[in-house]
């Protein structure tokens, strides 16, 4: 497969997501705004989801949202969770928020563009309590302009609450 299948393949696999993803109501939906000037590149977001339910299986994703003031094609973000009984995941994401020519993928309204990106595709919260996430973009600029909001959404499985 060449460079331009994959990345295709990778395209299409973010709509379908966000076509499957957007119709099922979150269990938990929470953003955070981000300064004017930009995501400085240690500036952690944080997000504490407090889980009642240790049978069912969730969704968790990560919404980005960005304006046209933002200079690349991807963007590199690290997720760091801790469960109630300090059980820890780490994984680094490339969002990808354009295709090859430039064109912005995800939603649109004017110069704002929202795209949903899969953190987990499936877990339980084996424990109740509260859970910890946190955010810090990984891109090599100090201050990130044009990512305007970073957010997590937690949906159920099923599309069951």
């Amino acid at each position: 497969m060449n460079k331009r299948n994959i990345f295709q393949w990778m395209v299409l696999s973010i709509m379908a997501l966000m076509a499957v993803s957007c119709g099922e109501s979150a269990v938990y939906q929470s953003s955070k705004t981000l300064p004017k000037e930009g995501w400085r590149k240690y500036d952690v977001v944080s997000f504490d989801y407090d889980s009642k339910d240790t049978v069912g299986e969730y969704q968790i994703l990560v919404d980005i949202r960005n304006n046209d003031e933002y200079p690349f094609q991807n963007f590199w973000l690290f997720v760091h969770s801790m469960s109630p009984d300090s059980v820890e995941y780490s994984d680094t994401l490339n969002c990808v928020l354009a295709d090859n020519y430039g064109k912005w993928v995800g939603r649109s309204s004017g110069s704002m563009y929202h795209v949903p990106v899969e953190f987990i595709h499936s877990t339980p919260f084996k424990k109740e309590g509260i859970y910890h996430f946190d955010m810090v973009q990984g891109m090599r600029m100090d201050t990130l302009p044009g990512i305007t909001e970073i957010g997590i959404r937690i949906v159920k499985n099923n599309g069951e609450e």
